[in-house]
């Protein structure tokens, strides 16, 4: 073998043994002639590769369409509550003043009865929160006079954020509670309006809408009552309190349809809304564990919107 047949055997031999064995910067290739220093070729540590999860990505328009048709109408509800006190319109124009002022059509709604159906949008769904909220609270109702409000906390009723947090009207929250008939309903109404509420659930506590603390339950109730007292079947108020809490907790929902389409590969569209809006999902414990689900997972989306437990 001539010299330069050697020097190049070796050269090569040692410079994959650096590669390959990660050694010092540079390596020191000697022969009984001459010396070379090779540099390491860096070593490149390849990526974790990303789970293979089925349909980890979901479109925020899938969860919260441009707008909505909830299928129900304020009838006479919101002129009613006005007329007794539980809104007080100066107070809640102004304080829409001080954000987006209200539409003329938005204002109709607080002087005269309304047939058109309620469509939300993500520009109108705190409005909506906040004339929903006073119904649930008000209105005078099974959940609230026998559920634990009226029951166990009766005396101390105004203590809660959706009494003692209601401002809007020309008194306090908590004596407004169950005070008032906005909508009348039925023994057969009541036990639905009853059924209905104990399984739906609300990420920002641990409680279902029989126990409606806060605005968001409160709100919940009311537009269950209207949804009842309008005759729409129970599984289409399912179908759209799903949509009424995707609105008002959309980081929540947008998380719940990844979950459900990265995890069970369930389309949201496919999804059993009575399921959803369970313990197992839609309350704070339940969130929280599929939310660290996902974190763990990498695959946690981002959305904005929605708004806290005030006016």
């Amino acid at each position: 073998m001539d010299k330069k047949t050697f020097i190049t055997g070796v050269t090569t031999g040692i410079l994959f043994s650096a590669v390959a064995l990660k050694i010092s910067p540079f390596t020191l290739v000697k022969s009984a002639n001459f010396s070379l220093a090779l540099p390491r070729l860096p070593f490149v540590k390849q990526p974790t590769p990303t789970p293979n999860l089925t349909g980890q990505v979901v479109a925020t328009n899938e969860v919260l369409p441009d707008q909505y048709n909830l299928g129900i109408s304020f009838g006479d509800a919101i002129v009613k509550l006005v007329n007794s006190g539980t809104i007080d319109k100066n107070k809640f124009t102004n304080l829409y003043e001080g954000r987006n002022a209200l539409t003329d059509e938005q204002k109709k709604l607080l002087d005269q009865p309304s047939n058109g159906q309620i469509i939300i949008t993500q520009e109108n769904a705190g409005l909506l929160l906040n004339l929903l909220w006073p119904l649930g609270i008000a209105n005078r109702t099974n959940v609230l006079s026998q559920g634990p409000m009226g029951t166990k906390y009766k005396n101390e009723v105004g203590n809660f954020a959706s009494t003692g947090g209601w401002s809007l009207g020309k008194e306090e929250g908590g004596k407004l509670f169950n005070r008032f008939s906005i909508i009348p309903l039925t023994p057969e109404q009541e036990a639905l309006v009853t059924e209905i509420a104990q399984n739906i659930y609300r990420p920002c506590c641990g409680n279902s809408t029989y126990f409606p603390d806060c605005n968001h339950g409160a709100a919940m109730l009311g537009f269950i009552e209207l949804a009842v007292a309008q005759g729409m079947p129970k599984d289409e108020i399912y179908k759209k309190a799903l949509i009424l809490n995707s609105y008002w907790f959309p980081q929540t929902y947008v998380e719940l349809a990844t979950y459900f389409k990265a995890k069970k590969n369930i389309a949201w569209s496919n999804v059993n809304p009575q399921e959803v809006l369970g313990a197992n999902y839609s309350s704070g414990q339940g969130y929280s564990a599929v939310n660290k689900e996902l974190q763990a997972d990498g695959i946690l989306p981002k959305v904005k919107g929605g708004g806290g437990c005030g006016v």
